[in-house]
């Protein structure tokens, strides 16, 4: 098994020991890690010049990723490499959401940091910690533009928790909220977190996940356990997040880190075990049905393609217009494949320019509705259904059973209102414990892809955190829900040679046919 190339590591409650002191034998660690050819990096929520007294004492030469990830700079902590900053209409809520809920606010923006009150509780000791004072002012509105964290700050426990949870639903897909510190919760860009600052220095240092370790204390760090080759979990974290990683070590005030390092990063330096293909701490595989599961996408292409064209001709002749039919491959992928049905139409037919008005969902298939036209589509599908059984792709099937012999929990994830009938036509409704489709999402009211709202149904379905649950999918749709929702793996399926594509849009591996992730198996 080839080498350990990367140590990934947190620093407040990981690095540094409760009073924020960089130990000998951390230092000593460090070194240790450079002699075998073991690169170390750090991130961590604080901003770039909060970390200074850290790159010397470390030796530090890879990027450094500040803010969780929203800011990437250089060991000199001055040249940007990446800049990922919150909207400002996001920023504004976020700032007002807090403070309405009675926490204090605080705003990081490039290298300053700015409050509202010096005397507030923890800004002394961010202020030690970061070695830099913050600016106080009056209305942290007005230092809003290119913000990159926004920072909740109360020891109410359970009030941050109840605002964390808040915020992940009321700006979930253009911002993350995530605790940093039992006292501290942190709103960042969407990417911004420690899972893709572990992806991102996986692409620019040229080291396979597979290759990298991980080591933290608090929730935020779990993104980063579900991609990397091995996980630690400092002494100090909570049950939970000890509970998401391979390995433990002893407390940031009992030497954790240089255990860590001597004990489960040295000895070997080898990654864990991959388990089908997948990280070790996978506990769940979400499956997309259409192109993953079985070979319907060329089914639904055509059944489109009729649809449209039925349309398209009518509309044509009665504006006396050339007729330009739908493409089943180009105009499938970029606009239909992986969305609701509805979704799929309107976004189709803005491309051509047309506008037509929703209607509702009963609207008969001849009327000239988005929703008509849905229903069209749906009337055709299902005569084919009832004359024809599904294929499936036998590879798929094989996995979806190998993965259930290994423990692993299982989910088909469908924007298809009749999944159901699919998966029984196939044959393989009884390999899956959760199916969330087109009729569950619309109960719930879930966003379609690439919304990663059914997604994370079927991660909460299954009772697992979305880091550790794999998506498969065929559509750039689905893989673009799979990173929106800070999956802990995202595989791409490949049908139709659009690779680059799909690892564009999040994919972190893009295969032909699941067969090749049973053969590393």
């Amino acid at each position: 098994m080839t080498d350990l190339k990367l140590l990934l590591a947190d620093v407040d409650g990981t690095l540094v020991t409760p009073a924020k002191v960089l130990t000998p034998r951390a230092r000593a660690a460090a070194r240790s890690l450079r002699a075998r050819g073991i690169e170390l990096a750090i991130t961590s929520g604080r901003p770039p010049r909060g970390m200074a007294m850290l790159v010397e004492p470390l030796g530090l030469t890879t990027p450094i990723a500040a803010f969780n990830g929203g800011l990437l700079v250089q060991p000199d902590l001055r040249t940007i490499l990446e800049q990922r900053t919150l909207p400002r209409a996001v920023a504004v809520d976020v700032v007002d959401v807090l403070l309405h809920a009675g926490l204090d606010v605080w705003v990081y923006r490039g290298d300053a940091w700015f409050i509202r009150d010096r005397d507030a509780p923890h800004v002394a000791t961010e202020q030690a910690t970061v070695q830099f004072e913050p600016t106080v002012i009056a209305d942290l509105h007005a230092v809003l533009d290119d913000a990159v964290k926004i920072v909740g700050v109360s020891d109410d426990r359970a009030l941050l928790a109840r605002c964390e949870l808040d915020l992940r639903e009321r700006v979930a897909h253009h911002a993350s909220a995530a605790r940093s510190q039992p006292y501290y919760l942190d709103v960042t860009h969407p990417d911004a977190n420690k899972g893709m600052v572990a992806r991102e220095l996986s692409r620019r240092l040229d080291i396979p996940l597979s290759r990298i370790a991980t080591i933290g204390d608090m929730p935020n760090d779990v993104l980063m356990f579900g991609l990397a080759g091995s996980s630690i979990a400092m002494g100090n974290a909570s049950p939970e997040v000890q509970r998401s990683a391979r390995f433990v070590t002893t407390s940031n005030d009992d030497e954790g880190f240089a255990n860590a390092v001597e004990r489960f990063v040295l000895p070997g330096a080898q990654p864990a075990q991959v388990k089908l293909g997948l990280p070790s701490s996978v506990q769940a595989c979400l499956f997309d049905l259409d192109g993953v599961l079985t070979q319907t996408a060329t089914l639904h292409a055509a059944v489109w393609q009729q649809t449209f064209d039925d349309y398209l001709r009518a509309r044509a002749a009665s504006l006396g217009e050339r007729f330009r039919p739908f493409d089943p491959t180009q105009d499938y992928a970029q606009y239909v494949d992986g969305k609701p049905r509805s979704d799929g139409v309107r976004s189709f037919l803005a491309a051509r320019g047309i506008q037509l008005p929703e209607g509702n969902q009963d609207d008969p298939p001849s009327a000239q509705t988005i929703h008509g036209i849905g229903n069209h589509k749906n009337e055709i599908l299902l005569h084919l259904l009832r004359e024809q059984r599904v294929a499936t792709y036998e590879s798929s099937v094989r996995y979806v059973r190998a993965a259930r012999e290994a423990g692993l929990k299982t989910a088909v994830v469908s924007s298809s209102k009749n999944c159901r009938e699919v998966l029984l036509s196939a044959g393989i409704a009884d390999l899956f414990d959760v199916r969330i489709d087109g009729i569950i999402a619309e109960e719930q009211h879930l966003a379609g892809k690439p919304a990663p709202d059914t997604y994370l149904a079927a991660a909460r379905a299954l009772a697992v955190e979305p880091a550790r649950a794999v998506v498969f999918e065929d559509a750039l749709a689905g893989v673009e829900a799979g990173h929106a929702g800070h999956f802990g793996y995202v595989v791409g399926v490949d049908r139709i040679g659009q690779a680059s594509e799909l690892r564009h849009h999040g994919a972190d591996v893009v295969v032909q046919d699941l067969a090749t992730l049973l053969e590393a198996a």
